[in-house]
């Protein structure tokens, strides 16, 4: 009897071991934001370097990322092409490892 629970609970820990990355590989990317200074524009890595404080972070845009200027309750279509280092960017998106891969950006002049 002893033998046969200590062999069930063994299977019971191997299938779970098993399949603990399959159920991780479910999990959705973590939605983030962020937002702070534009420190550089690099068009050729379609990456923005936002710098908040003394941390800088890195932002993914691609083709479906929209872009706005303005103030939230004012913002107005806008592309990439009109923003400027040294502007204030606000940025929701994805988690990919440490980097945002923006789904919208809305940008101005100053915070």
């Amino acid at each position: 009897m002893r033998s046969s629970f200590l062999t069930i609970l063994v299977l019971c820990l191997a299938v779970l071991i098993a399949t603990a990355p399959l159920m991780a590989a479910d999990k959705p990317p973590a939605k983030g934001k962020i937002n702070g200074t534009v420190q550089q524009l690099n068009k050729d890595t379609s990456t923005i370097t936002v710098r908040k404080g003394n941390i800088q972070r890195q932002v993914v845009y691609n083709a479906d990322t929209k872009w706005q200027y303005g103030m939230q309750g004012s913002a107005k279509v806008s592309t990439l092409d009109q923003l400027k280092e040294g502007w204030y960017i606000n940025c929701d998106g994805t988690f990919d490892g440490t980097k945002l891969v923006a789904s919208a950006c809305r940008f101005r002049e100053s915070k």
